[in-house]
């Protein structure tokens, strides 16, 4: 056997071994919440819940401004001194410490924010309690670990600290009364599991004092990736946000049940492209689209059968994970937005994995900023008039926008080479 078959042969042992700890790590993000978002629906009841939905779309904003766009940029930075044999500690504290800043200056624009709105000082204590989970993202170095290739420790951990906030939810949370227990419970569980997570991740850096100046060029690169991202929260998270506003709690929870299944199935391509791209990134261009014609297709079949699925079984699946007659009046809307699943896997094949590992971050941020935007100024006009079938409307009109923007990139790409 020769050493080069060799070397590509224990690389895609690697990516086999991430891949399977991501698919544990990433299936309790998004499968978790078919067990945990149908029991709080029934324990808190629909205006609780979706009051607990909205809050949670705050945190997704907090977050993305938190990461800046580091979960791309320094995992393919920290996959290239792999590669190399060289140190991690620079880009590794150019991240913790700027993450650790911007945690400062979200939670000061969180506390302004609360207590300066009616809506928001009403349940003050729902909404500081539920920023623990945007700590302990914030000290969780999943991208440091996903780009040495090492997920085995921190899903272990996530796996306890997960197990342990889903048994207390069962326990503790009996009634509406008790919905400051979930944000509670859900902070505590991110926040272990950072900290513990932070204290492995140390054994392989060296400790290093803040230096913003000489990252100067690593956060600009980053700023790209965070444009992107915060763009993509404006077809997400903000949906929920804008139906909570004009809409109100009932309809957030309605909207927010069809939309964790939808996740859930969206995100079941995440595992594949979080384990790849590491791989993706060591690779010359033609080897990359050597890989992606495989990906394409596998992609593609499995997308296309979920959201069959959803559409041949959605009063199934609702009635069995809900059973609320308020949620299966909506039903035909869980049948529209089951769409997403096809074409989510095909535009974060190019958006998530094959972009990034190209490094062509500028061409992402503007394929998602067209995106978001379009989805905001559509949204601003829709949603106050048809509350939650605008919204879904826009959802799915903004994923297959993505879907033909990641298409027309993809294209040229190929005409190009």
């Amino acid at each position: 056997m020769s050493a080069r078959f060799t070397k590509i042969s224990g690389e895609q042992k690697t990516v086999a071994r991430n891949y399977g700890s991501l698919v544990v790590l990433q299936g309790l993000n998004y499968l978790l919440p078919l067990l945990i978002i149908p029991f709080l629906e029934r324990q808190l009841g629909l205006q609780m819940f979706g009051l607990i939905m909205f809050a949670q779309a705050m945190m997704v904003f907090c977050t993305l401004v938190v990461d800046f766009g580091f979960n791309m940029t320094a995992t393919r930075e920290i996959a290239l001194l792999k590669e190399k044999g060289e140190d991690y500690s620079t880009i590794y504290f150019h991240v913790f410490w700027a993450r650790l800043t911007l945690l400062g200056i979200m939670f000061l624009v969180l506390i302004i924010t609360t207590f300066s709105f009616e809506k928001f000082a009403q349940h003050w204590q729902l909404y500081l309690l539920s920023y623990g989970v945007v700590v302990g993202q914030a000290i969780f170095p999943v991208w440091f670990f996903q780009g040495i290739e090492k997920m085995r420790f921190i899903t272990i951990i996530n796996v306890l600290a997960k197990v342990i906030f889903t048994v207390l939810l069962f326990v503790f949370v009996t009634s509406p009364s008790d919905y400051l227990s979930v944000p509670l419970f859900n902070s505590v569980g991110f926040i272990i599991a950072g900290t513990v997570s932070f204290l492995i991740s140390l054994k392989y850096v060296t400790w290093q004092r803040p230096n913003y100046k000489s990252g100067s060029a690593f956060y600009k690169e980053s700023s790209l990736m965070f444009v992107s991202n915060i763009s993509s929260s404006l077809y997400t998270a903000l949906n929920a946000f804008l139906l909570g506003i004009f809409g109100g709690d009932i309809l957030v929870g309605i909207y927010s049940s069809f939309e964790k299944l939808i996740l859930a199935a969206k995100n079941m391509f995440i595992p594949i492209y979080q384990a790849i791209f590491p791989y993706m990134a060591r690779k010359s261009h033609l080897e990359m689209k050597t890989l992606m014609r495989s990906l394409l297709i596998g992609v593609t079949i499995l997308g296309f059968l979920i959201t069959v699925l959803f559409i041949v079984f959605a009063e199934w699946i609702l009635g069995l994970l809900y059973n609320d007659p308020q949620i299966m009046d909506y039903a035909y809307l869980f049948k529209i937005m089951s769409s997403i699943a096809f074409f989510a896997g095909l535009n974060m094949l190019i958006n998530v994995l094959y972009i990034p590992a190209r490094k062509h971050f500028r061409q992402l941020m503007y394929i998602m900023l067209a995106a978001g935007i379009f989805n905001l100024i559509i949204s601003l006009i829709v949603v106050p008039i048809f509350k939650i079938e605008g919204t879904v409307v826009m959802v799915v009109t903004t994923e297959l926008l993505l879907f033909i923007l990641a298409l027309i990139y993809y294209g040229r790409e190929l005409k190009n080479t």
